[in-house]
This record gives C-alpha cells, sequence and structure tokens, in this order.
C-alpha cells in the first residue's frame, strides 16, 4: 500500500501496473521534469515574444540539466538504460550523418548541424524513450506541446496587427514549427492528440484549453494561407474521425468539434487563403492575380528543388551532400542568390544530404513506430486499465502517419519535432508492455526488445 501510495503521488495518477519482474518504475523523475520544461521551451519559443530571453540560452541549459540528472539516476541506479528498436536505428542514422561529414559540400555546414541541431534532437529523443514510462507522463508531455501551440498561436493571432506579414499572409512570431508553412503539420500531427485527450480526460477546464488551441490553431493556419498546410490538416482529421473516434460516443462530440471549427476557419478566411487555394485545383489556368501567380511560382520552384535533391542523391548516393548542403549547393549551382532553399521535403533532404542508406534508416523508423502503434492498437484489451493506452497508440498512429504527409510538402529531417511522436510511441510500448496481462504478452512479439537486460537494471 505505502509503495502503491507512493507511485501515485510520483507519477500524478497513471493507469499502467509494473509487471512483476519489474520494480515500480519511478525512472528519473527529475530528468523528465526538464524533459517537459525543454519541450516548452522548444516549442513555444519563449526568446521569440520576449527576445531578451535568448541571451540565456534556455533550451541548451534545460538539455543539459536533462541529461545530467539522467546520467546520475542511472549511476544510482535508479533508471533502467532501454536499447528499444526505434533507438538503435536513430543511432544508426546518427552514424549515417557523422560518416557524411567528411565528404560534405560544405565541411563546416554540416558539421555545424550534427552539433547544434542532430545532437540536440538526438538527446531529447533518448530522453524521452527512458523516461516516457507512465500514461501519467504522457499526458503531460501532450499537455505541454499543447499548451505551447496555444500560447504561440494566440499571441501571433491578437498581435497579428504588429507581426510580420508576406504577401497578405501572417508570419506569426514562432521562427520554428509553428511558424508559416510548418504549422499545419504541427497542427496536423498535434490534433489526434487533442482528441484522445478530450475523451480519455473530460471536464470542463481541459475541455475549454483543447477548444482553445482548435480555434487558435485553425484560425493561425488559415492566415498563413498554407497550402500544404490544409492538405495535412484535412488528411489528419480524415484519420482521427476513422481511428482515433471510432467505438467512443463521447468521440463524435470532438469530432463534429473539430470539422466545424476547421469549416467556421475556412468560411472566415481572407481573400489571399482563397486566391492560393484556387491554384490546387486550376493549375495554370486558373486566376491570373497577383497572388494567385506568385502561388504557381512557388509551386513550380518546389517541383524544381525535388528534381535537384533527387539528382544530387543519385549523384552522392552514399554520404550525400552533408547535412544541411543541399541550399548551398544548389544556390551555388544556379548562381542565385534566391535558389538558396531548402529541400522542402523530408524525404529527398535525407536522401540529397545523408545518402540512400540514410533514407533507408528513416523510413525504417517511421515504418517500425507506426506498425508497432497500429499492432497495439488491434491487440489491446478492452479494459478500463488498457482503454486509455489503446487510444494513445490509435492517437500516436494517427500522429505519425500525418507527419509522413506533411514530410512531403516540408524539410524536418534533423529537428525534434518528428522524433515527439516517435518517442510517444516507445512509451506507449513501454507501459503496455508493463502491463500484467498474459494474453497481451503473448500477442505482441513486437515489443520483446523493450526488455532492458538484467545489467541495465539497478541493484
Amino acid at each position: 500500500m505505502r509503495e502503491a501510495t507512493l507511485y501515485v503521488i510520483d507519477e500524478a495518477i497513471t493507469e499502467s501496473r509494473p509487471a512483476p519482474s519489474q520494480p515500480l518504475n519511478r525512472s528519473a523523475p527529475v530528468s523528465f521534469f526538464f524533459v517537459l520544461l525543454f519541450t516548452f521551451a522548444i516549442y513555444a519559443r519563449p526568446e521569440d515574444i520576449l527576445p531578451s530571453i535568448g541571451q540565456f540560452h534556455v533550451t541548451f541549459i534545460l538539455g543539459l540539466c536533462a541529461g545530467l540528472s539522467y546520467l546520475g539516476s542511472y549511476l544510482l541506479g535508479n533508471a533502467p538504460l532501454v536499447w528499444t528498436r526505434e533507438l538503435r536505428i536513430v543511432l544508426f542514422l546518427t552514424a549515417c550523418f557523422v560518416a557524411g561529414v567528411p565528404f560534405a559540400y560544405w565541411r563546416g555546414g554540416a558539421f555545424q548541424v550534427l552539433t547544434e541541431t542532430w545532437l540536440k534532437t538526438l538527446t531529447i529523443f533518448f530522453l524521452l524513450t527512458q523516461t516516457l514510462v507512465t500514461l501519467g507522463r504522457l499526458r503531460k508531455i501532450l499537455w505541454a506541446i499543447i499548451l505551447s501551440e496555444l500560447l504561440v498561436c494566440a499571441y501571433s493571432v491578437v498581435q497579428s496587427s504588429h507581426l510580420i506579414w508576406i504577401g497578405q499572409r501572417l508570419l506569426g512570431v514562432s521562427q520554428d514549427i509553428l511558424g508559416w508553412n510548418f504549422l499545419g503539420l504541427s497542427a496536423a500531427v498535434t490534433i489526434p492528440y487533442i482528441a484522445a485527450i478530450y475523451i480519455a480526460q473530460p471536464g470542463f477546464l481541459r475541455t475549454s484549453v483543447l477548444i482553445s488551441s482548435l480555434l487558435f490553431l485553425m484560425w493561425m493556419l488559415v492566415l498563413t494561407a498554407s497550402r500544404g498546410g490544409l492538405l495535412n490538416v484535412l488528411f489528419s482529421v480524415a484519420l482521427t474521425w476513422l481511428i482515433v473516434l471510432r467505438g467512443n460516443s463521447r468521440a463524435k462530440t470532438i469530432g463534429i468539434g473539430i470539422v466545424a471549427v476547421l469549416l467556421v476557419a475556412i468560411s472566415l478566411a481572407p481573400p489571399v487563403f482563397w486566391e492560393r487555394m484556387s491554384t490546387v485545383w486550376s493549375g495554370a489556368q486558373g486566376s491570373q492575380s497577383e497572388v494567385a501567380a506568385a502561388a504557381r511560382m512557388s509551386q513550380e520552384e518546389r517541383l524544381g528543388l525535388l528534381r535537384r535533391a533527387i539528382h544530387y542523391t543519385f549523384q552522392n548516393p552514399v554520404v550525400g551532400l552533408g547535412l544541411g548542403n543541399f541550399a548551398v549547393a544548389s544556390g551555388t549551382e544556379l548562381g542565385r542568390p534566391e535558389d538558396w532553399l531548402g529541400t522542402h521535403n523530408t524525404f529527398v533532404e535525407i536522401s540529397s544530404e545523408a545518402g540512400i542508406p540514410a533514407l533507408v534508416l528513416f523510413v525504417s523508423l517511421l515504418w517500425t513506430a507506426i506498425r508497432r502503434m497500429q499492432a497495439l492498437s488491434r491487440t489491446l484489451a478492452g479494459s478500463p486499465e488498457t482503454w486509455e493506452l489503446k487510444l494513445m497508440a490509435r492517437a500516436t498512429s494517427v500522429s505519425l502517419l500525418s507527419f509522413v504527409f506533411g514530410a512531403f510538402f516540408a524539410h524536418l529531417g534533423y529537428g525534434c519535432f518528428l522524433y515527439y511522436p516517435v518517442a510517444m510511441a516507445v512509451g506507449v510500448q513501454r507501459i503496455a508492455h508493463s502491463i500484467q496481462e498474459p494474453s497481451f504478452s503473448l500477442a505482441l512479439p513486437v515489443t520483446d526488445d523493450l526488455q532492458p537486460s538484467a545489467t541495465n537494471w539497478g541493484p
């Protein structure tokens, strides 16, 4: 009884039971606390709202604190080191990135992306896979992401008259994943989790926050007038309906709410939104307005980037151009400053900058996480203990599929944002593996590699 009470206090409500072969898992609570703060810092980017915060290097300090506190927990025997298949793939992917640096088009640039961007991603992914061990922690990470999106989008909408507009399109306050063309992908990845939390955690305050987040996300999406972003959100909403919301009466409410919010936002959209969207179906014969012409030019530009990325892939099939080197090589080759652009496609970004082996590993990472979430959503029993976990598995599957769709319109191969839903997939597997259901453990051989070795456990 005393152990159970301490467990509930430490994990702030979790519905998973530890397996008999494991001690109660309170893995690295201090490290998880800093991971939670780090998550808020990279999604909300408070330095974009208050530039003076930037001088304190908040994300670096939080990441360092998270890493050091986990190391301390591990050395004291309080945190098991679990080598999942996803973690192994990411480490092999890291090896590909490192191997390409000496052969890069611009070695200094490749080394900078490796150390300043990818190293941060690798660190936070590792810490997430080691600390997401309860449903309570999984919920907290999701709430950190949702609240960050609400903060950034609400601030951008309220302060829109003081922010940057490009061609009648709102750029927004965020300079990262919640800015402009990346916003639609971020919303698409989050929508299934919003639906899952609404179903699993009823309550006036939580529901109000979720609805507010949806409202500001959808309206911000409309103001950015991103064609790829809108298509990504529509794809995510459709999959959320089909996969996350089935089999629950409360789910119908949030499903209708998501569609209603999206339709209202689109119906109130400014003219620039409709002019850009018209180019999706009208092609070259559509409106000849300046906005539509710019949208078609952007489309042709991205097709050109895609062709050059494929060309560079086959020109450097093993190690690629080097991390972050596509824009440099393409701009230098064409001799125009305006051509120093990224690939606008994550898959060819990986293949052209890190080689075909890295692309194979990247795709296998996505495939492994998606396949395991689909297996869990099918095999988890419908008991009260596993119901929310089954819901999270479905939401994570949709989130990953939405990223795959959006990855064809944005280049996000090295940042943290893809690796959050992959790490959540690992967390869902670990929680499922700890549940005392013999029939469940027999039905899921895919999670066998989640067992930590005896040498990794503390005394």
